[in-house]
């Protein structure tokens, strides 16, 4: 199995891998081998938009889930009455949202 890049992506992106198609697929090396008997091959390109999907995918992989600090000084704030609420700023992100809607 050939696997192709359009031209103008970039060629810098990896999956990491190193693997063939086929193997990362789970395609059984048998049927991989018969085919290639047979003389049939099949070819794959990616386009531009799934290199930067990758890319995307691999940067949101190495991002933290939530931020653990931030989390327990909120908790501390709200079970000790010190936590206030920015009524403004929440106004102004929600007029916000809604005009990037329109």
């Amino acid at each position: 199995m050939e696997i192709r890049q359009p031209a103008s992506s970039n060629a810098g992106l990896s999956t990491g891998t190193g693997k063939k198609a086929d193997a990362a697929q789970g395609v059984a090396p048998e049927k991989t081998s018969s085919a290639q008997n047979a003389g049939e091959s099949s070819t794959v390109t990616v386009t531009d938009s799934a290199l930067k999907l990758l890319q995307i995918e691999k940067t949101l992989a190495e991002m933290p889930g939530f931020d653990a600090e931030k989390v327990a000084g909120i908790k501390q704030a709200l079970s000790d009455g010190s936590y206030t609420i920015n009524t403004d700023s929440i106004a102004e992100k929600l007029i916000s949202f809604e005009q990037d809607l329109a």
